[in-house]
Formats: C-alpha cells, structure tokens, sequence
C-alpha cells in the first residue's frame, strides 16, 4: 500500500490523476452514489484524502479507506457530546480520523454510520461489535492520517 501525500496547494482531481498515473492507472474516474471515487475495471483500490495543507491518497491492491486531519487546539462541543466516556479519554483526531476512513472504506455516509461508531483503545467498533479491519495512524507533520484496509500491509509513503 502505498500513501501518496502533498503538502503543496493543489486541486483534488489533479492529484487524483498525477497519483493514479504514477501508479499505473488509465482508465476513467468513476463516483458511487456516496460520492466515493473508483477506477472502472478495478486496476486499483484507492481513497483520497485532504484537509487544511494537506492532500493524501493511499492506493493499493485491497480495499481501503484514509482520512486526515490537521491537529488543532479546538474541539467543539458538539463532537464531543456524541462521544462515550471512554472515548473522550482517547486522541480525539485518532479517534476522529479513524471513525471517517472506515466509513471511506466502506463508501458509506458519516451521517449514517457515525452514530454506531465507537472507537476505543485502538479498536473500532460498529453496533457493539469489534470491526475487523486494519488501521494505522500516520502523523506528518502537524496533520494525523489513519488507512483503514482489510488486512494489515506494509504503507510507504511517498512525498510528491
């Protein structure tokens, strides 16, 4: 798996294209009803991310999910209303980036699944039950990244 990131401005469709070209795809982007990107034919399983300075895509060979987020001082009480006791002890942006890139990998909605989501000592839960997928958290810089997959695989990251 491999994590394509960019601290440069740059437009997402752009990025999108340069990455997907770099790691050999042709074909045309296509949208699910939920608005998440996919190659036509399958040549690659990818998920693009971007906040405030930052813009990632991970691709690879298995279905996958990433978020990121900058860190910042603030939270707001409204996010933080919605949490368990147990998860208000937690990073709030590992917590935060891990609940958004599982619901990427699945090409849900936050709105939908949000609500079910509870994220503890490390483990995602859905509806009570423990998720089995693989996350990793990756920090660069001031920014927390977390690749929700299938199954555990080696990430390189790749500055371009």
């Amino acid at each position: 798996m491999v994590i394509y990131y960019t601290t440069e401005r740059a437009e997402r469709g752009e990025f999108l294209k340069k990455v997907l070209i770099r790691h050999g795809g042709t074909s045309e982007i296509l949208f699910t009803k939920n608005g998440k990107p996919y190659l036509e034919g399958g040549e690659a399983e990818f998920s693009l991310t971007h906040t405030d300075g930052l813009m990632a895509v991970a691709v690879g060979t298995q279905k996958v999910g990433l978020d990121a987020e900058k860190r910042r001082s603030r939270k707001t009480d409204a996010l933080l209303s919605r949490l368990t006791p147990a998860e208000k002890e937690e990073d709030f942006f590992e917590l935060w980036t891990a609940k958004e890139a599982y619901v990427k990998y699945l090409g849900d909605t936050l709105a939908r699944l949000l609500p079910a989501l509870v994220y503890e000592k490390g483990v995602l839960f859905y509806k009570d039950a423990p998720q089995k997928v693989f996350l990793k958290h990756i920090a660069i810089g001031d920014h927390i990244l977390c690749l929700c997959a299938e199954r555990e695989e080696e990430v390189s990251l790749v500055n371009i």
